[in-house]
């Protein structure tokens, strides 16, 4: 090394002799065991979490003050609240207002919010932090078991959930009070418009009036079904798409996915809207005057989807329209909502990925922008995932409510059921609380697989993903 160093404003060299019988030794640092915090461990702690949660819940809903006659609920019951509540479905199999007191209803609605707000928060920070994972860096990081957002971005992104999920739903209590008050006493009607705005936010569909009738009694009120369905879209958009709109407020600079979204969710609406409205004009509408049919048509539309509530009779339904519905809730909301389903924009991109392919494009277009082909394999696949699921848990229901117990409902109600609990809707066609004890755990399974089946396979596509090095020499397959 030369002696000449190039010395700058406040540099000192400093020269020592050293004896030549000295050994200067370099012992190395102690090794240290360090678990790096990996996305794989989050989401193993994550489903730890809310087993805790569901088993918490469920022991809570058990305790006798949890019920109006003071008498314990039976554990399949007392978990399929819980699983329900905590997944914001709204199956049930007592009824809500009826079997449990005050203290069982704040539990099921503690359990709604926690439920609401961890599955929106938990997904929006998991598909944000897959979307940065796209740069170098990020990439880098995940291969060294780093997460690629810091604790810092997570809080941040996280309280902005909560803040606008308090105002949404505070909001919604304060329009929906002095509906109430028509009917009930101020602390009554406080404590319902509380309740319906969160369970209409999250998606749950839960409800207080009695009688498993859900909105049937309030079908002519505009004001309830408005409020109640603009609530369960805020809910079911998510917060990165009403994020993205509050910031750029004009159509062109939107993202293509909150594009996709916005226009599927739209379609879905209109379409699901008219077909109700024709085919149950005279029949699940019956009970609804004429003038307020239309209105209540849209209601279904958006409620009926994504979270449960129904302001018309579903017992009577045509079966052309419980069919069509297992399809609607199969789509379910956004991705990083409180809904449910196989998401909008998955639906979307296989109708493009469609459409490209007939008009003979190599690949799948919208608003000048592609679609990569590893997001059209893992909207297929979790299509094919979320299908073959349903297949099995309509199959377990057939097993255990016709053979096993020898009950004779219409194997598309319980394909209703089973999709249903699996889209995370909480719709029914009235036969959840006579099912068999092994029917309900089958749609407790449903509800678990529901929440945390497409939170795990898109975190797990997209974990499997790999640049190719090479590739095989095409083959042509015969199809069609």
């Amino acid at each position: 090394m030369s002696d000449r160093i190039a010395r700058r404003p406040g540099n000192k060299v400093v020269r020592k002799r050293l004896d030549a019988q000295r050994v200067i030794e370099l012992t190395d640092a102690p090794h240290q065991s360090i678990d790096k915090p990996t996305s794989t461990l989050h989401a193993k702690m994550f489903v730890v979490a809310v087993v805790v949660i569901f088993m918490l819940g469920a022991g809570l809903l058990m305790l006798p003050w949890a019920t109006e006659d003071g008498a314990s609920t039976h554990f399949v019951d007392a978990m399929f609240t819980s699983v329900s509540a905590f997944s914001v479905t709204g199956l049930v199999t007592v009824e809500t207002q009826e079997h449990w007191s005050f203290f069982g209803e704040i539990v099921i609605l503690i359990l709604i919010q926690i439920g609401g707000f961890g599955f929106m928060a938990g997904t929006s920070l998991m598909l944000i932090a897959l979307g940065r994972g796209s740069s170098l860096r990020a990439h880098m990081m995940m291969q060294d078991g780093s997460p690629t957002m810091t604790l810092r971005d997570a809080s941040q992104i996280s309280m902005k959930i909560v803040r606008f999920m308090l105002v949404t739903e505070t909001i919604g209590a304060i329009i929906l009070i002095p509906h109430f008050l028509r009917y009930e006493s101020f602390p009554v009607a406080v404590w319902w418009g509380i309740f319906h705005s969160i369970s209409a936010f999250c998606n749950a569909g839960f409800d207080l009036q009695g009688g498993f009738v859900s909105m049937s009694n309030h079908n002519e009120s505009p004001v309830l079904l408005m409020t109640v369905a603009g609530l369960i879209q805020f809910g079911a958009i998510s917060y990165m798409v009403m994020s993205d709109l509050w910031s750029k407020r004009r159509w062109k600079p939107l993202h293509l996915d909150s594009k996709l979204v916005l226009i599927t969710n739209f379609a879905m609406i209109a379409i699901s809207g008219v077909l109700f409205m024709a085919v149950e004009w005279g029949s699940a509408m019956n009970s609804v005057e004429a003038p307020w049919r239309p209105l209540n048509a849209v209601f279904q539309a958006v409620a009926a989807r994504t979270a449960g509530f129904s302001s018309a009779d579903w017992s009577v339904a045509h079966n052309s329209t419980m069919y069509l519905w297992i399809v609607i809730m199969m789509v379910g909301g956004a991705a990083g909502s409180t809904a449910g389903g196989v998401k909008l924009a998955t639906i979307a991109v296989v109708v493009m990925t469609v459409m490209s392919t007939v008009r003979g494009q190599s690949e799948p277009q919208a608003f000048g922008r592609r679609i990569a082909a590893q997001v059209v394999f893992r909207a297929l696949a979790i299509i094919t995932l979320f299908m073959a699921t349903h297949f099995v848990l309509s199959m377990m229901l057939v097993m255990t409510e016709d053979i096993m117990n020898d009950e004779r409902f219409s194997f598309l109600s319980l394909m209703f059921e089973a999709m249903s609990a699996l889209a995370t809707v909480g719709l029914t066609t009235g036969l959840t609380p006579d099912l068999s004890i092994g029917g309900k755990l089958v749609l407790t399974l449903g509800m678990f697989i529901g929440r945390l089946g497409p939170i795990t396979v898109v975190y797990a596509l997209q974990n499997k993903q790999k640049q190719e090095r090479y590739r095989f020499a095409e083959s042509n397959i015969r199809i069609g």
